[in-house]
């Protein structure tokens, strides 16, 4: 395959015993590469994503709108406006979930998600202050693949408020007493508590108590944010299933940050603390391919000198370990080129996984262009 960089960067790949040999460069698994011109009015990052029937829906955070993307055509079909105020005020955004063209679904800072339609208008607001009794607040983003998801007819989403509590309030009994997962019904518009419970391995961890998900034909999937503990979840009965991923890359895992007093130190010494050890940056599951991608940061020293702030943003690069979805043995595992991909960026479409070669610090990276590069992993379950 023609090189699509010049770039020279590492690869790490470990492939199942009696497989076929998967090919040990990354780029052989670009299957397209094109680009997307836009003016000021996207831009060039975003927290939050989503591909629906050949469109993608990316929110402008700064610009308070979502831009609508026809992937085919390579262009940007048109921009919904995310009013803060008047008779189609929002709020605050803090993401959205396409449940399809006219009706979109967006959470605020207000403990509010507004749905309007695809020409930004207000349908209707839904209040879950109730069910976040310390105040927490739930966004939709791609970044740490906090999306709501959507299943049987009702949203999900996370209230991290076990995240939130003081290391000796953690217990037992707090565990069935904030539920981490809520509801609310499409058709009812009314919030339904699940009625499962994270279990007891959680607090081994003695860390922050976050998840990515996303959503599989087996059910709900969580990944614990600094470990390497998988949880599904029935969608139906609720009952949870723990696995144990594997990576050869990401375990570095550390509860020092937890336990460090980040109150007496700057906002830029927490993040070199933070990135030193490893972390889970998301997940996303492919419906046409039957695998999971596991998006992660393996950790390191961050050297003097470096604006350990721009970690926050998007790391230097990233791991992608690629799981079979059924029983979620390892089939590979890629460090991703330095400097290349944005992190938190991504979506899955029919084609395979899609990422954004357009870090800040790329040479190529152009402001006036969003570039999207397709990788096709199908071939590593044959």
């Amino acid at each position: 395959m023609k090189r699509l960089f010049s770039i020279s960067f590492l690869f790490i790949l470990y492939s199942c015993t009696g497989k076929e040999e998967a090919s040990q460069d990354p780029l052989d698994y670009i299957s397209g590469t094109y680009s997307i011109p836009i003016d000021r009015k996207t831009e060039s990052y975003s927290q939050t994503m989503q591909y629906l029937n050949g469109k993608l829906y990316w929110w402008n955070t700064d610009r308070e709108s979502i831009s609508l993307i026809d992937l085919k055509n390579r262009t940007v079909e048109k921009t919904i406006p995310l009013e803060r105020e008047g008779p189609n005020g929002v709020g605050r955004a803090l993401g959205f979930l396409i449940h399809n063209p006219d009706s979109i679904y967006v959470p605020n800072t207000a403990h509010k998600i507004s749905l309007i339609n695809g020409g930004g208008q207000l349908l209707n607001t839904f209040k879950y202050s109730n069910y976040s009794p310390l105040g927490i607040l739930s966004g939709s983003m791609t970044r740490y693949s906090r999306m709501f998801l959507e299943t049987n007819g009702k949203l999900i989403f996370q209230i991290e408020t076990l995240n939130y509590l003081h290391k000796e309030e953690l217990n037992l009994k707090a565990l069935e007493q904030y539920p981490h997962l809520i509801a609310l019904n499409i058709h009812e518009g009314e919030f339904e508590i699940p009625s499962y419970r994270f279990p007891q391995s959680v607090l081994e961890f003695d860390n922050f108590i976050n998840f990515s998900q996303a959503i599989s034909h087996d059910g709900i999937l969580l990944l614990h944010g600094q470990s390497n503990l998988l949880i599904r979840v029935n969608p139906d009965s609720f009952s949870g299933k723990e696995f144990i991923l594997e990576s050869n890359i990401v375990n570095n895992f550390s509860n020092e940050y937890y336990f460090f007093d980040r109150m007496s130190a700057s906002a830029d010494y927490n993040m070199m603390k933070l990135f030193t050890h490893a972390s889970n940056l998301g997940i996303a599951h492919d419906p046409f391919k039957n695998i999971l991608y596991r998006f992660g940061w393996p950790g390191e020293e961050i050297p003097a000198g470096i604006n350990a702030m721009k970690y926050s943003d998007t790391t230097p690069y990233f791991v992608i370990s690629i799981y079979d979805d059924n029983d979620f043995d390892l089939l590979a595992e890629f460090i991703l080129p330095r400097n290349t991909y944005l992190a938190h960026h991504y979506f899955v479409d029919e084609n395979g996984l899609n990422l954004f070669p357009m870090h800040p610090d790329n040479p190529k990276f152009d402001e006036n262009e969003i570039v999207i590069h397709t990788f096709n992993f199908g071939r590593l379950k044959k």
